[in-house]
Formats: C-alpha cells, sequence, structure tokens
C-alpha cells in the first residue's frame, strides 16, 4: 500500500506544524516551489494553520498578510457552520437524545481550539441507531432536507443519512462508526470513552483522543487510496495536542478488530517519515508486531490494483459487503441483498442483472 505525497505537500505540513529551524526551513523551501494564489484546495485547507505556525517563529513575508486573510476568512465561516451547531444541539437537547460532534467540527472545537485555523466542509454527528427517525424528524424542521430515501435504521446495511439546507451546506448523521455488523450495541464503547464537552450551553460528546485518531486515520476505508493532507495534519493535530492521552492498546485493539491494521501502519509509517514525531516510532514497533489477516491482504491486492474490470469491481463490491456485516463467511444471498441496498433497486432478482449492465456500460 503506498500514499506517497509530492515535495510540496509535506513540505507545507511541516511549515504547518513542526516548530523551529525544521519549520521555517520548510517553508522558504515551498515557498520558492508554490504560487500561493494558485494552491490546490487540500493545500489551501492547511493555510490558516501555516499563518498561526509562523506568526508564532516571528516570520516576516509579504505572503504573512495573505495568509491572515485566508485564516480571517476561515474564522467566519466556521462561526456561521458553528451557529448551525448549536441550533441542532439545542433541538436535540430538548428531545432529549445524546449526540456526539464528528470529524470537522469536533476536530475544530478540541483539538484546534482556534475556529480559524480549520477549513469546515460539512457537519457530522453520531447518534443512536433507536433515536434514528426522532433525530430525522428533527433536522427537517430545523431546514435540513434528506439527499435520499430516509432509510430504515432496522435494515442491516443502513448507517447513514445526508442533509443540505437552503444554503448548501452539507450534513451527515450517522448512526455506526464503523463496519461492524450494524449491531444496535456496537458503537456502545465509544460512548462510554467519549469526553463530554459543551458548546455554549449545550452538552455534546466527541470520540475520546485515541478513537478520534483512529477514526481521522482509517475514515473512508481503504477507497482513498492518497490520503488527503488536511487528514495528515489533523492526525497531527490531535497527537500534538493530547499525547499522554492516546492509548497505544486501545489503538492496536481497534485496528484488529475492524481490520484496519494495514491502512493505520501505512499512516503512521508516512506521518514518520515527514514529520518524525516521538510517539510515532513506539506505535510503529507495536504494529510490527501485529500480523496482517487474509482478508486485508486480499482486500488491499484488489483495492491498488490497476485493472479495472468488471470482476475487479465486483471484488471490491464483495469486500465492501464483508466490512459492512463484519464477517468473511461468503454468503451469496446476503450479498446479492447489499448490492440491491446499494443500487437502490426494488427486486432482489435485479441483481445480476444489474450487475451485467454495469459491466457492458464500463
Amino acid at each position: 500500500m503506498n500514499f506517497n505525497l509530492n515535495q510540496e505537500p509535506q513540505l507545507l505540513l511541516q511549515a504547518a506544524v513542526l516548530q523551529g529551524e525544521a519549520a521555517i526551513n520548510s517553508w522558504q523551501k515551498w515557498r520558492t516551489l508554490v504560487n500561493i494564489d494558485d494552491v490546490d484546495q487540500e493545500s489551501y485547507r492547511l493555510l490558516p494553520l501555516l499563518y498561526r505556525n509562523l506568526s508564532a517563529h516571528n516570520v516576516t513575508d509579504p505572503y504573512i498578510g495573505r495568509l491572515k486573510g485566508v485564516y480571517r476568512r476561515t474564522w467566519v465561516e466556521n462561526q456561521v457552520w458553528f451557529q448551525q451547531i448549536r441550533s441542532i444541539l439545542g433541538s436535540f437537547q430538548e428531545a432529549d437524545i445524546k449526540i456526539m460532534l464528528l470529524k470537522d467540527p469536533a476536530l475544530n472545537l478540541h483539538y484546534y481550539q482556534d475556529y480559524g485555523l480549520r477549513y469546515m466542509n460539512h457537519l457530522e454527528f453520531l447518534i443512536n441507531s433507536k433515536n434514528v427517525l426522532n433525530s430525522i424528524k428533527l433536522l427537517q424542521k430545523l431546514g435540513w432536507t434528506p439527499k435520499e430515501k430516509i432509510p430504515n435504521p432496522t435494515i442491516p446495511f443502513s448507517h447513514y443519512i445526508g442533509f443540505e439546507n437552503e444554503s448548501k451546506q452539507y450534513l451527515s448523521l450517522r448512526w455506526h462508526l464503523f463496519a461492524d455488523g450494524f449491531n444496535e450495541n456496537v458503537e456502545t464503547e465509544f460512548w462510554q470513552n467519549a469526553i463530554l464537552t459543551q458548546v455554549n450551553d449545550f452538552p455534546v460528546y466527541l470520540l475520546s483522543t485515541t478513537d478520534q485518531l483512529f477514526y481521522t486515520c482509517v475514515f473512508g476505508g481503504l477507497t482513498n487510496l492518497i490520503l488527503p493532507i488536511s487528514r495528515l495534519a489533523d492526525a497531527t493535530i490531535i497527537i500534538q495536542s493530547y499525547p499522554s492521552e492516546i492509548d497505544k492498546d486501545r489503538l492496536l485493539t481497534l485496528a484488529k478488530k475492524y481490520r484496519f491494521i494495514l491502512q493505520l501502519k501505512s499512516r503512521m509509517i508516512q506521518l514518520q517519515e515527514i514529520l518524525n514525531l516521538p510517539i510515532l516510532s513506539s506505535i510503529l514497533s507495536e504494529l510490527e508486531k501485529l500480523s496482517i489477516s487474509k482478508f486485508e491482504d486480499q482486500e488491499d491486492q484488489v483495492i491498488t490494483s490497476k485493472k479495472n474490470t468488471a470482476l475487479n469491481r465486483l471484488k471490491k463490491r464483495y469486500f465492501q459487503y464483508s466490512r459492512t456485516v463484519n464477517t468473511d463467511n461468503f454468503n451469496l444471498f446476503n450479498f446479492f441483498s447489499y448490492l440491491q441496498y446499494i443500487w437502490g433497486l426494488e427486486n432482489l432478482w435485479q441483481v445480476p442483472i444489474q450487475a451485467m449492465l454495469r459491466g457492458i456500460n464500463r
């Protein structure tokens, strides 16, 4: 599995999160390679963090003013996002529904601790599966429109629904974090380990530091072969913010349980090679001792294969299904049921026909 970054994003990441001469030297090299007015979207997301780090190092440069402008714009936009969050938390508190912030807002609130440092793309919440339908109704009352058919939370493949409001802001409501067989009680340990904090006077839960690091590193599975640089920055900020709260044993347990040993190891190697953070060596030494399952190895071969054949695409779907139900045991009927669900088909008999049509169209 290869997650190599080009030189420019590596230098930007180093300049944004490292300290001392390492940060300054990386900034000076990046500055000569890149036109700051023409950076890609992923690099743009790191500019506020770069601004803070350069300011902390008293760097003077004509570009500092532009970086400060990006920081201020991010701060203003995130204030708008958190207005939406406060409205949602108030409504859910009134309905006595426990809610957890995930991804962008959680990282902003607890790890970056500055609304100007972390660009927010959308909102993401976790709730208990028993509260799905009530939560959807509450969000609809607040002006959020479902982007797809409202799911039945009892269906074993159902785990989230997306929403959009009039301002074209996107919200994802989840009731499962990982492929775990979608057992109602699987998320219990995440709730038990969660951090309870507040947004204004509204209580809200966040993943524990260890769980947040794991979620940041593996969310999206092997479909993201090139890890966004912003995700690497997130993992770094988590590690730098609360290094003593990272439980290496739990990190390894999660990797084994959810079959993400290979992916977590690749993320840690990449961070180690770029940033050389002290804690990464000890995590990597423990990950090296874990054996990669046959499932993970085969999945990696299929996902990273350059062959875009109909058979390979079907194999990818099978590995997605296998992760979804958390089993290595093949069941043709259940696999077809999964394909029926994700393809939105009315009847099971349509699955083989749809599979052939998709192969022909490709």
